[in-house]
């Protein structure tokens, strides 16, 4: 009896330790675009020109894919929209007349789907808007670019039927 209790007493110190020295498994690596598409909320920030925030939010707001967080804590996916400054023009030229800054003045309108817990970029993509002679032709530029980089996204997650 007492032979009998030794050995299930080693077996068992034998099998704690082989548990022991085995590595916890880790969790499955989950894609960006499976974060994407199981995600819920979003909560949009943005800095930089109203245009692309307007636009973009509008869109995200339409589409109803996601639900808007009033908070990132509450939210699954924070989407960062970034703006060129609100007025790209370059001082008077002669005549007093305003004329375009230069082509490397202009900045990209930029999107960036962050998850809401770690902050790990899930999508980005940016669209440059075309130069334009006047304050409205730039605006609509703007536009056209930040409705551009909304479609992207928004292929991404559901694409268009092949015609």
């Amino acid at each position: 009896m007492k032979t009998h209790s030794i050995f299930l007493a080693v077996v068992l110190l034998f099998c704690c330790a082989f548990v022991s020295a085995q590595e916890p498994e880790k969790p499955a690596e989950i894609s960006p675009h499976t974060r994407l598409m199981a995600a819920r909320s979003i909560y949009i920030e943005h800095s930089g020109a109203s245009i692309p925030f307007d636009i973009i939010g509008d869109a995200f707001q339409g589409w109803a894919r996601y639900q808007l967080a009033d908070t990132p804590a509450s939210a699954d996916l924070i989407v960062s929209i970034v703006g060129p400054s609100p007025n790209p023009r370059a001082s008077a030229g002669p005549g007093g007349k305003d004329r375009p800054a230069p082509a490397n003045d202009f900045t990209q309108v930029r999107l960036l789907i962050l998850d809401a817990h770690d902050r790990a970029v899930l999508w980005s993509g940016s669209e440059q808007p075309k130069p334009a002679l006047n304050e409205k032709r730039h605006e609509d530029q703007l536009v056209d670019a930040s409705l551009r980089l909304f479609r992207r996204f928004r292929d991404t997650i559901e694409p268009e039927p092949a015609p």
